[in-house]
């Protein structure tokens, strides 16, 4: 990919960039023209996603936490507020509760404003730590999963954050990378596979720093919330997946190999007994990159790659975590030259929170199976290093006989 020049990843930037803030602008000029000044030309709340995280902090904050997870009232809520009907279901944890809990504390607009600059600052803040070169602010801005998120007001900027940060932490500080890795626990569902790599990597001190500080998030959850809320969560658990058997979720917008099997046709069941095998996999392949002591770009890779195809439930902004694999393993490239094939997969990976749209459009899911490729490319980069005699340590030559100056 000799067209892929520094003059281009300069350019193209750019243009990404310019276009969102025309697409942003013309939501805001909407919102402002609209009857209450909140929806957007799509007939949504400017924000869209973050509108139920606004609504379930200002149920809590009217002393009435546990109606978050009564749905019809929740909705009623949203529809009363917005006056538009865009029904989005609070589904996570309590602990995701109290975390947004302090955003109704400002009115609405303002309190979107100031969660993405506070969100969005320590992710491109690590970002740049994970690939230390001027270009990646401007690919980081240009990232669409970065462009996702910031749209719909999501917190794949925090989830990433407080990932990617506990990782860098984990071995110079592994006490408070284990509590900022602990505290994305308010997401379960995408964090699962973080114990097991701990475990595989031996980094008990950080494991237990994760287990105290998601345990304390529990624990004050319960005292600030109470025991009501808790009740209300555990009844309605399972209503992600009643939506998927009623026919109510999105699935083509999801990014998940089990989404990918009931596009196909395989059912509820096989899809789920399909997943289950991946899950499996995944698994296996991130406890032997993190048993083998891979260097920290292999390890923090292959973990957050491993958290993607885990899920069964995820979605494009979830995406945000993948600018971290990406940051990682274009700076490996960088510096050391690609593995044959790796720089069209990166570049793909880039640009699939794009592509969910044409798997949305033509039912192919396009998105697992770039994440399956650059997992088995990181799995790929592991044996190498383990091929290496100096151990998991960087090389001094590179992987591969084309070296990476033609790009940057």
């Amino acid at each position: 990919m000799e067209w892929l020049n520094r003059e281009r990843l300069t350019v193209y930037p750019r243009i990404f960039i310019a276009l969102y803030l025309l697409f942003c602008l013309a939501l805001v000029y909407s919102a402002a023209r609209s009857p209450t000044g909140l929806t957007d030309f799509l007939d949504r709340p400017l924000g869209t996603d973050f509108s139920q995280f606004w609504m379930a902090s200002s149920l809590t904050l009217a002393g009435e936490p546990a109606q978050a997870y009564n749905f019809p009232q929740f909705l009623a809520a949203q529809k009363a507020f917005f006056h538009v009907d865009f029904p989005l279901p609070w589904v996570y944890p309590p602990t995701g509760l109290l975390l947004v809990m302090p955003l109704a504390l400002l009115p609405y607009l303002p309190s979107l404003a100031v969660w993405l600059a506070l969100t969005l600052a320590p992710y491109l803040a690590v970002l740049r730590r994970l690939a230390p070169h001027p270009l990646v602010w401007s690919l980081s801005l240009a990232y669409p999963g970065t462009f996702q998120n910031f749209v719909h007001g999501q917190n794949g900027f925090l989830t990433a954050a407080l990932v990617g940060w506990g990782l860098v932490l984990l071995d110079h500080a592994p006490v408070a990378g284990g509590i900022l890795l602990g505290l994305a626990s308010f997401k379960p569902h995408l964090m699962i596979l973080i114990p097991l790599a701990l475990v595989a990597g031996r980094r008990f001190k950080a494991l237990a720093a994760l287990l105290a500080s998601a345990a304390l998030l529990g624990l004050t959850s319960f005292l600030v919330l109470g025991k009501r809320v808790w009740l209300a969560f555990w009844q309605n658990a399972t209503v992600p997946m009643q939506l998927v058997e009623q026919g109510r979720m999105p699935v083509p917008k999801m990014i998940t190999p089990f989404a990918a099997a009931l596009q196909a046709g395989a059912g509820l069941s096989l899809s789920l007994a399909l997943h289950l095998v991946i899950m499996a996999g995944v698994a296996g392949g991130v406890f032997w990159v993190w048993h083998r002591g891979a260097s920290l770009a292999v390890r923090g890779a292959a973990l957050v790659l491993g958290l993607l195809l885990f899920t069964p439930h995820a979605f494009p902004y979830d995406l945000t975590l993948l600018a971290l694999p990406l940051a990682w393993l274009g700076w490996q490239g960088y510096r050391h030259g690609f593995l044959s094939g790796e720089l069209p997969v990166l570049l793909l990976a880039w640009l699939s929170p794009l592509l969910v749209f044409i798997s949305t459009a033509t039912r192919v899911p396009l998105v697992p199976v770039i994440l399956a490729a650059l997992f088995v490319l990181v799995l790929k980069r592991c044996q190498m290093e383990a091929s290496w005699a100096g151990g998991p340590a960087e090389p001094e030559t590179p992987l591969t006989v084309k070296p990476a100056r033609h790009v940057f």
